[in-house]
């Protein structure tokens, strides 16, 4: 049996399953079992006070399944809610779809409401204190991680550019490091993220920037070296690995992305090929929340062998524009940038080192 993945948020060893074991048990993972009770009727928009008496006074043991210990994501978010009207954080008529924005533990399209057992589920939400977050992460069995939205709606975490301040949620009590199950045409990925200080995407079926890559694999453009230029993650890349190239690169300015990217190349080691361990050539810890203007430190390297021959992956802390000094040439540049930040300057650097620049 592999050594456990540490949990870079909380340290523990059991926030982090290997990708391949995660996709032999997505399929039933939130499903109810043949003991689970029927879904039950609850309008998401119908005031706390109005709920059925079963739905308002519920506890941690009530309608949970006695087989499987499973209960229906509305009485989860029902025993919450009771929690946040007790604490005085929410009127007695707000109603459950006023709680916040629920996400699965492991995130992919469920065909049907899901069934959350102990930490699979952490809650993303508005008007909450420290005090009340941590009552639910200690009251609420499901509940692993309350994390504080802030700024604006819609406003994306993380960082627009090198030159931006790091825009995050907090983190207020337990764990909030979750995955996405990430299809493809040539396989699926679980990517993990520490949630407060990476944006959020959905898990889907049909995602705009892998059908980008699908499309690119089919032009045999997605060959020899590829750079994942703001890999986020590290999604995009480590999909290219699955799609058949032989040297990914994957560099972000943001710390938090780079440490993701690590710890994904970790979880998918067995799926890409890879050998279980990447080699560290950087500390982490020592590097600073934003890439410093100049050099991309060099952070980690990780090989295996794929079907197709030898693989190799680095890993960059930097500006994109400054690695154009760094990497003499890639095959494929993919630039993921948040919506509205202008990529020119990236296009620029590399359109003479990079056999093809795409933006996504």
């Amino acid at each position: 049996m592999s050594a456990a993945i540490i949990c870079p948020r909380c340290g523990g060893g059991d926030c982090i399953t290997p990708a391949e074991e995660v996709l032999e048990s997505i399929a039933s993972m939130y499903a109810a079992c043949q003991s689970c009770a029927p879904d039950p009727q609850i309008s998401k928009q119908l005031p706390f006070h109005q709920l059925d008496q079963p739905f308002r006074n519920v506890d941690d043991a009530a309608m949970r399944c006695q087989n499987c210990g499973k209960r229906h994501l509305d009485i989860v978010i029902a025993h919450v809610l009771k929690i946040l009207v007790r604490e005085g954080l929410r009127a007695r008529d707000a109603a459950l779809s006023n709680v916040g924005t629920p996400m699965i533990t492991i995130g992919y399209p469920v065909p049907f409401p899901p069934r959350l057992g102990r930490d699979m589920l952490i809650l993303v939400m508005d008007a909450i204190d420290k005090v009340t977050a941590e009552m639910l992460v200690d009251e609420v069995y499901e509940v692993k991680g309350v994390i504080e939205r802030k700024g604006e709606p819609g406003q994306p975490v993380g960082i627009l550019d090198a030159d931006s301040a790091p825009h995050t949620y907090n983190l207020l009590a337990g764990c909030d490091l979750r995955g996405d199950v990430v299809s493809s045409a040539f396989g699926e990925l679980c990517i993990y993220k520490t949630q407060s200080d990476t944006h959020i995407e959905f898990s889907r079926a049909d995602s705009d920037k892998t059908r980008v890559l699908e499309s690119l694999y089919y032009q045999r453009k997605v060959k020899g070296t590829v750079l994942d230029g703001c890999c986020g993650a590290g999604t995009l890349g480590l999909v290219a690995v699955l799609a058949g190239a032989r040297e990914v690169i994957l560099n972000d300015a943001f710390l938090p992305a780079v440490k993701n990217t690590i710890l994904n190349i970790k979880a998918n080691a067995s799926i890409l090929g890879l050998d279980p361990e990447p080699e560290l050539h950087t500390d982490p810890s020592k590097l600073p929340l934003i890439a410093d203007t100049g050099t991309p430190r060099l952070v980690a390297t990780a090989h295996g062998a794929g079907a197709s021959g030898p693989i190799d992956i680095s890993v960059y802390h930097g500006d994109l524009a400054d690695l154009a000094e760094v990497i003499d040439r890639c095959d494929l540049c993919m630039v993921d940038a948040f919506i509205g930040v202008s990529t020119d300057r990236f296009v620029q650097a590399w359109k003479e080192r990079a056999g093809m620049v795409v933006t996504i």
